[in-house]
């Protein structure tokens, strides 16, 4: 996600930016950006996936598939989930951190581990952008 974003100006326009448009997204907002963007973002992982795990079955991959296309619906929600608090102190990404990246563009890129924001300095915790930004609760 992050070499979207830093690869070139021209690369990111052209792939990742529709989908910023949206700075509050919602539930559904995962998958509305541009073809060259759902490429990058869904069928590379998914196919880096088929060939590093390579003793799996069709079931298998299509879970994995499931899973993580439900993972990046929820981060992409506009609702705080009674299991955020634990996710985020596992290093887990939730709601309210893509929310951050939306909203500023240079956080918290991660979509399921927060932990590479954590160590090169870019996770910024929602919660001290709350009630300037986000809802208080977040």
């Amino acid at each position: 996600h992050v070499l979207e974003h830093i690869v070139s100006p021209a690369f990111y326009q052209m792939s990742h930016k529709p989908h910023h448009r949206f700075t509050n997204p919602r539930l559904f907002d995962a998958f509305n950006g541009s073809l060259m963007d759902t490429f990058c973002m869904i069928i590379i992982p998914l196919f880096v996936t088929a060939n590093l795990v390579r003793h799996c079955n069709v079931w298998t991959y299509m879970a994995f598939g499931s899973s993580y296309a439900c993972w990046l619906t929820l981060i992409h929600s506009e609702y705080v989930f009674p299991w955020d608090g634990i996710f985020r102190k596992l290093g887990l990404g939730t709601p309210a951190d893509h929310h951050v990246h939306h909203k500023f563009f240079k956080f918290n890129y991660g979509h399921l581990f927060m932990w590479f924001d954590q160590l090169g300095g870019t996770y910024r915790d929602p919660s001290g952008f709350a009630p300037r930004v986000f809802r208080e609760n977040v």
